[in-house]
């Protein structure tokens, strides 16, 4: 009975990558389309140097960011399956408080932007397609690289500021729903923690609600 078990879930897990590494170029790099939204966060970063800085937490500020996002149609393994993947690439502006009433310092500010590489996987209600008549939600899970700058100050009770910054390369992953109405899409996502680089480290969870259209 075990080894029956663990065929069928071999199976459930092999189908999907099975059906990718049969895709051709030109359906793995197919041309993405143009989708703008805002969104609002909320949850918090902590930051740490090494030296100044430890494990000092900043919180969501920014009630509305813009998010621009390339973001390909959605391709399903089969005719059958609800199963499928996209890929997209997100820019985005943030911008968080100082929020750690337990340290030394009083006051701060951690804003920048970062962009991201994401594949994602999705299964899918409704309408498989998108467009102007089409409706459908799905859940999702994605894991790529992210690009990240920011830049931020706190202060101590005796006004000394001190700075610093961060860019670099990391990892980024989400899990998320997503609600399409016509070219209208409603998503809830949770990022999962992502370290930024030697120097000044970030360990944030985040989730965001967004809107956006795409074109």
């Amino acid at each position: 009975m075990k080894k029956l078990e663990l065929l069928c879930v071999g199976t459930i897990l092999l189908s999907p990558l099975q059906s990718v590494a049969a895709m051709d170029l030109a359906t793995i790099f197919r041309m993405p389309t143009f989708k703008l939204g805002i969104a609002s966060g909320t949850g918090s970063v902590e930051i740490s140097d090494g030296n100044t800085l430890e494990d000092v937490k900043f919180k969501s500020s920014s009630s509305i960011s813009p998010l621009i996002t390339l973001i390909q149609s959605p391709y399903y393994f089969n005719d059958e399956t609800r199963w499928g993947y996209h890929t997209e690439i997100n820019a985005r502006y943030f911008k968080l408080d100082y929020d750690d009433k337990s340290s030394d310092f009083v006051d701060g500010e951690l804003e920048g932007y970062s962009a991201s590489l994401t594949p994602v996987l999705f299964y899918q209600w409704g309408h498989k397609k998108l467009c102007g008549s089409c409706r459908s939600w799905r859940v999702e899970i994605g894991a790529g690289v992210n690009y990240l700058y920011s830049d931020g100050d706190v202060k101590n009770i005796n006004g000394d500021k001190t700075d610093f910054s961060s860019s670099g390369f990391g990892f980024n992953s989400h899990v998320g729903t997503v609600v399409n109405y016509h070219q209208w899409e409603l998503g809830l996502r949770l990022v999962v923690p992502t370290r930024i680089d030697d120097e000044v480290k970030a360990r944030h969870a985040l989730s965001n609600v967004s809107i956006a259209y795409r074109f």
